[in-house]
């Protein structure tokens, strides 16, 4: 089928070979589309060597730790400013921007991971940069499509601002599920923090 061939058609060589390190994570309906596309972009030699070496389940374990997002409510965070910029670009003009970088991160430990697209963009003579950050828990789908179909230098169709042309948007294709699940448990774990922390004060005012 035409989707399934063309599913790994936009991934970077070195993702395909980390997919390819990794394939016991995949399912096995991909395996096969997987390695014809390594072969197709003459890989072959690459594939061998991995083949000499232990498949690793842990596909992304080589990537760099993500930031501290600290109970994860940089994830409803991140969201919440894709909406603002989606409505500051409403009635906007269409531009073709220049991804400049398209990478993710793996959490630490429980914390939520980053996936980051980067791109530029000329407007009436002016440069103008704009970033696509979303943290993530959940959709790690969403967040390997947003890192890895996205390649430097390659056009990227985003609206601007009419009235301000340093606001842009990219919509980065994450539902709003995660950001409100995530957001609740986020903002009860800090409600039992911010709890405790009273009561311990409160203790030792009473002591005193």
């Amino acid at each position: 089928m035409p989707e399934l061939a063309n599913k790994f058609s936009r991934r970077s060589n070195e993702n395909l070979l980390q997919l390819w390190r990794g394939r016991d994570a995949i399912d096995d309906s991909d395996i096969d589309t997987l390695r014809d596309e390594l072969d197709r972009r003459g890989l072959s030699k690459e594939v061998e060597k991995l083949c000499e070496q232990p498949a690793s389940r842990d596909i992304y374990g080589d990537l760099p730790p993500g930031p501290q997002t600290y109970l994860n409510l940089s994830v409803p965070f991140w969201c919440a400013r894709e909406i603002w910029l989606r409505i500051r670009t409403q009635n906007s003009i269409q531009l073709g921007a220049v991804i400049e970088d398209a990478r993710r991160t793996r959490p630490p430990s429980r914390s939520a991971a980053r996936a980051v697209l980067l791109y530029s963009y000329e407007y009436q003579g002016r440069q103008y940069s704009g970033r696509v950050i979303r943290d993530f828990v959940f959709n790690t789908a969403a967040a390997n499509s947003l890192a890895y179909d996205f390649h430097k230098g390659e056009r990227l169709p985003i609206l601007i601002n009419r009235e301000n042309p340093a606001i842009s948007y990219f919509p980065s294709g994450f539902g709003a599920f995660e950001p409100i699940a995530v957001g609740f448990q986020a903002l009860f774990a800090w409600t039992v923090i911010i709890a405790l922390i009273r009561l311990a004060v409160l203790a030792l005012m009473h002591k005193a």
